[in-house]
């Protein structure tokens, strides 16, 4: 049988739990397989990986940031998926082709689905205009929320964005004001991340209902989540988003679709 290879690039990639994740269902299900992290670098160095994956072997790989949106261009083929946000954060290569999807409106929405909100969230504030900000979108107004606004460090990411899906922009200096008409806080930034600046922002103002979710997934709880946990909120990590994503990225490259997703979670929050 062919060892087939897999990854996931993006910059930085180090404190990536996919190669964790997908390597625990290679050996569950027996797949002659592994999967790696690989550093994109930059978008000269991913160019080249795309082009040159292939050739060595490689069923194709998962996209982070900040290559989602230039994976998604480089695509001969993408799916409808892909093409309602602009991103791709799977690739499939085949048949010297290059296949574009993105699974990362199904993880949020599943993950979103596992917080069991009560009452149901009517309106959002999402913080960054990049990576996953896209999909997130899409999922939000596909599970009915009413209202959903936007910042960002550079406003006319936000604004594109909001203007692309008919959403609020708000200032990046306004993004921890209002938010008492707030139900949902999602941050999609890099910021708090291992090795990054802290995201400053100021969460005492959430009505007592409100969630906060935080997409990072190193580490497992952010400065925004420990404040808002502090305060009673309820808070997710990236960790549950990051496991329904990964689910049809298996099975795009090996025909088999893990269903282990609550202990799947629970495998990655034990990691160090």
């Amino acid at each position: 049988m062919v060892m087939r290879h897999v990854a996931v690039i993006g910059h930085p990639i180090g404190q990536s739990k996919s190669p964790a994740l997908h390597t625990r269902w290679i050996k569950a299900h027996g797949v002659e397989a592994d999967y790696t992290a690989i550093d994109g670098k930059d978008e000269d160095s991913f160019r080249e990986l795309i082009r040159t994956l292939p050739e060595k072997g490689y069923a194709g790989v998962n996209v982070t940031i900040p290559f989602k949106q230039l994976a998604f261009e480089l695509c001969d083929e993408r799916t409808e998926r892909a093409e309602s946000v602009g991103t791709a954060n799977l690739l499939v290569f085949h048949d010297g082709k290059v296949i574009g999807d993105n699974t990362d409106i199904a993880g949020f929405r599943a993950a979103l689905s596992s917080m069991a909100l009560d009452p149901a969230p009517r309106t959002a504030r999402i913080i960054g205009a990049g990576g996953a900000a896209p999909a997130i979108i899409v999922a939000l107004k596909e599970s009915g929320l009413e209202r959903i606004e936007i910042t960002n460090r550079t406003a006319s990411k936000a604004i594109e964005l909001a203007e692309r899906f008919e959403i609020k922009p708000i200032g990046w200096a306004a993004r921890d004001t209002k938010l008492g008409e707030i139900d949902l806080l999602i941050n999609t930034t890099s910021l708090g991340m291992e090795g990054q600046p802290p995201l400053d922002m100021f969460v005492g103002s959430l009505p007592p209902h409100a969630a906060v979710i935080d997409i990072i997934t190193t580490p497992r709880e952010t400065d925004l989540l420990l404040g808002a946990r502090e305060r009673g909120q309820k808070t997710m990590n990236g960790l549950p988003m990051l496991v329904h994503q990964a689910v049809p990225s298996f099975e795009a490259w090996f025909g088999i679709r893990p269903d282990d997703e609550p202990a799947a979670i629970e495998f990655l929050e034990g990691l160090k």
